[in-house]
């Protein structure tokens, strides 16, 4: 080679490298990342992961703490987790005396509690141990309703607005992270609406069971998708002035998936971990139970009326830890450094009714099956309490709203995408949202 071309060469090889630098420079440059961050948050499934991200730092951080303390209903489903471990709760707690091996806590179906035992046995009796299986069905009920809005339809950017409301509303959040079986009968449940909503009834009813042999009232989301069948039914006779049977089709593989899973479950686990051999038994025993829950006329304590629920009235304290001033040995100031409560987002709630109401325009007028999803999910999921209240009297309390809250997420995100209002108000709505989820946060301090 001449040195003439390694002239050249050495020159070539400049010129890439300078404008390698160059090109470089320019991706540092302050519009460069801006353009970078704008790209980024305009993408719906960027921000969804980011979304998912945050609930689930939310859902975890301090999970284990308060330190050996059990919240709320914890009482109960931990220590019957234990008795079926073979372990002996702590004298005085729930089931100290139950025969181990058993479920102890038969008027609820096993499976939530038998997740919590899995869970135990593997990571110990412990904070964590109890809670993951709700932090995992938490994140999962946020994962199914972003593919419900999809399912239905929707755009995703609707999908990002209502997963997010859910997320970080302050009862999906307790309930999200502490070991009760709410979250573990609504994950599954909401799995099923999405299934559904996807053409798959067989596996809809399948889950559906499986929420059902968590808690009872999973049955109650199950409805909501059998009335969803059924209004569309009506609107196609209403269109045409006859009944097709092809309308109705969906309700046969989905109630034979549903009925197959919880019959046979119900049993299965019931030869294993209750005294109830059964199914039909135990199911009769659970009703009962469930109906001798009454009140003697207004309820008191933490029971509330399901109308109350719609102002959060009856708040319930699931656990707080207070931290005391003292001077000269006397207290002079107290502040909470952890508290749960079972409430609903005060500014989400507030959307309700206005939320309702638009989704029955926005079915009527357009046909949107989202907006008639949430009218039959939350019909199913709360309705329903009124004649349990003024009939039968039965005990209620402002935490059975959990599952009402994926559908009042999706109608007010409805609300807020499709209703014309100034996007000011939107951003107002958000601010005054987040701002009251920092406000019931749990953790008060830094432990």
């Amino acid at each position: 080679m001449t040195t003439e071309e390694m002239g050249g060469g050495l020159a070539i090889e400049t010129a890439e490298a300078e404008a390698s630098a160059a090109e470089d420079a320019s991706s540092r440059r302050p519009g460069t990342l801006r353009t970078a961050i704008v790209s980024f948050v305009q993408d719906p499934g960027q921000m969804l992961a980011v979304v998912l991200l945050l609930a689930l730092i939310a859902r975890a951080i301090w999970l284990w703490l308060p330190d050996h303390s059990l919240i709320f209903d914890e009482a109960y489903y931990v220590n019957a987790a234990r008795v079926i471990l073979g372990i002996h709760p702590p004298a005085g707690a729930a089931y100290a005396q139950a025969p181990l091996g058993l479920d102890p806590n038969t008027e609820h179906p096993i499976l939530g509690k038998l997740l919590i035992a899995g869970s135990m046995a593997v990571l110990g009796d412990n904070g964590i141990g109890w809670r993951l299986p709700s932090l995992i069905a938490g994140m999962a009920s946020l994962v199914a309703l972003y593919g419900i809005v999809r399912a239905a339809g929707e755009r995703a950017w609707l999908g990002v607005l209502a997963t997010f409301l859910f997320a970080f509303e302050n009862l999906s959040l307790v309930h999200g992270r502490i070991a009760t079986l709410d979250i573990l009968f609504l994950a599954p449940a909401l799995v099923g609406a999405w299934l559904a909503l996807r053409g798959h009834w067989a596996w809809a009813g399948v889950a559906f069971g499986i929420s059902t042999l968590a808690k009872l009232t999973g049955a109650f989301s199950l409805a909501g998708m059998i009335l969803y069948v059924g209004l569309l039914a009506a609107a196609s006779w209403w269109r045409s002035r006859r009944i097709r049977l092809a309308d109705l089709a969906p309700l046969v593989p989905l109630l034979a998936g549903f009925v197959l899973v919880t019959v046979a479950g119900l049993w299965l686990l019931d030869l294993r971990f209750s005294p109830y051999h059964n199914p039909v038994d135990h199911v009769v025993h659970m009703l009962q139970y469930g109906a001798k829950l009454q009140t003697a006329g207004a309820p008191t304590g933490i029971a509330s009326d399901p109308w109350q629920w719609l102002v959060d009235q009856v708040q319930i304290t699931y656990l707080r830890v207070d931290v005391n001033s003292m001077v000269n040995g006397q207290i002079v100031s107290s502040h909470p450094s952890i508290d749960f409560i079972g409430i609903v987002n005060p500014v989400l709630l507030a959307g309700l009714i206005p939320a309702a109401l638009f989704a029955v325009w926005l079915a009527w007028r357009s046909g949107s099956r989202l907006a008639l999803w949430v009218l039959c999910w939350g019909a199913t999921n709360y309705l329903v309490y009124y004649p349990l209240a003024l009939v039968s009297h039965r005990i209620t309390y402002l935490y059975y709203m959990l599952p009402v809250v994926p559908a009042l997420a999706v109608g007010v995100a409805l609300l807020l995408q499709r209703s014309r209002l100034p996007r000011a108000a939107t951003w107002v709505f958000l601010a005054a949202f987040a701002v009251a989820f920092a406000a019931y946060f749990p953790f008060r301090q830094l432990p």
